[in-house]
């Protein structure tokens, strides 16, 4: 069962949240009037109790004690393993997505985020561990997705000279040259990033105008540097979310080729951003998606040994279920594909790039193009899926 959480005891956490311990609200507190100010809800759980099992009373506890943009504070008494923590990180979602996570002993608390662990300065007098989940929609709402795309937007850019750098434009010039035709006229990336599919599409499909839209403003800046720089002579940038999209604007036309890649593992609301590509593409057009395949065999071990994992993987939607939902808008299917082995190619890229400087990168690109054409029967082998669909001429 939850039981209640004394706050006291969670002040190196609180002050490394910046959370005021007053508004912080925990299993068994009287119900109040709502307060314009953020509540945060924290709550302890049984030893022994089962994740599974204490589900829907934490989803509860949640829902009621925690704001819109409150944060959620859980503590697991003792050493927890990863796979247990997995487990109730699995727990919680789609409310809440756990971000971050505490390890707590009498001398030490140590912060542990996705790609880094810090100790704090500050000890506590509680053993265990204490997750910190927020509301799925607060952690995918738009301004947030805005400051973390412009953050990291050089990053994400891709570094020629690295040794990934092969690997990263394959990907790209592989979900592009899935749309199979050189007829297109009238292009759109449909959440653009750094430009690079678009790019490469246009590149195929010569003379092509291409138009790209991203909700980064430093992104849509990068894709416009990167088109100019390739080559690819008629190029209009704008800055939206896929859910309303900047293209067409009143007055324009369609597009005779969309092409979507990594995108709707971002989208809060994947139907009304669904409906929202759907829009963009012209009578007869075609449509070509992309995405994380969140049941390959890669994915699925990390979903059950990880703790944290990024929201995208924890949002992704299979392949299955995106044609189907594309279907029902009146799309036909095409032709699907796979990329990027599961295993063991993004460890040995790792590896590669951390401690070989680049040796194994041919080999492994080599490897992993090849796999992609042998093995299109097996899904599960790979890390990303693409699909091709038709918009009717009736439309």
């Amino acid at each position: 069962m939850l039981t209640p959480l004394k706050t006291l005891p969670l002040g190196p956490v609180l002050d490394d949240l910046e959370i005021r311990p007053d508004r912080v609200r925990t299993f068994g507190d009287p119900p109040v009037a709502a307060r314009a100010e953020a509540t945060h809800g924290a709550v302890a759980v049984t030893p022994g109790l089962a994740p599974e099992t204490a589900r829907e009373a934490l989803l509860e506890f949640t829902r009621r004690e925690t704001s819109a943009d409150g944060t959620l504070l859980v503590f697991l008494e003792g050493q927890r393993s990863d796979p247990e923590l997995a487990r109730w990180r699995n727990a919680l979602w789609p409310l809440a997505h756990v971000s971050r996570l505490y390890r707590m002993s009498n001398s030490r608390v140590e912060r542990v985020d996705i790609d880094k662990t810090e100790p704090l300065k500050r000890a506590s007098g509680l053993r265990g561990i204490v997750l910190v989940a927020r509301r799925r929609a607060a952690v995918l709402d738009p301004s947030a997705v805005v400051l973390k795309f412009d953050r990291n937007a050089a990053g994400w850019n891709g570094e020629p000279g690295r040794p990934s750098y092969g690997h990263f434009r394959w990907m790209r010039r592989h979900v592009a040259q899935f749309a199979a035709t050189t007829s297109a006229r009238r292009i759109l990336d449909f959440g653009c990033g750094a430009g690079w599919v678009g790019i490469e599409a246009a590149l195929a499909s010569r003379g092509a105008s291409l138009a790209a839209f991203d909700p980064s403003p430093e992104m849509v800046k990068l894709a416009e540097e990167n088109a100019r720089a390739s080559g690819v002579s008629s190029f209009v940038g704008r800055t939206g979310f896929g859910e309303d999209p900047p293209f067409p604007a009143s007055g324009e036309e369609p597009f005779d080729l969309v092409l979507c890649s990594g995108v709707i593992s971002f989208a809060s609301d994947a139907e009304r951003w669904l409906d929202g590509l759907v829009r963009a593409l012209a009578p007869g057009a075609t449509l070509v998606i992309g995405d994380l395949n969140p049941t390959s065999r890669g994915m699925m071990r990390r979903r059950a040994s990880r703790p944290l994992l990024p929201v995208r993987e924890m949002n992704a939607w299979t392949r299955d279920d995106v044609r189907s939902a594309l279907e029902k808008r009146g799309l036909v299917f095409e032709a699907w594909g796979s990329y990027q082995l599961s295993s063991p190619v993004p460890g040995l890229m790792h590896f590669d790039a951390t401690r070989m400087h680049g040796l194994l990168s041919r080999p492994l690109l080599w490897s992993n193009r090849a796999a992609t054409r042998l093995f299109a029967s097996r899904p599960d082998w790979f890390d990303s899926w693409v699909i091709r669909l038709k918009r009717g001429s009736a439309n």
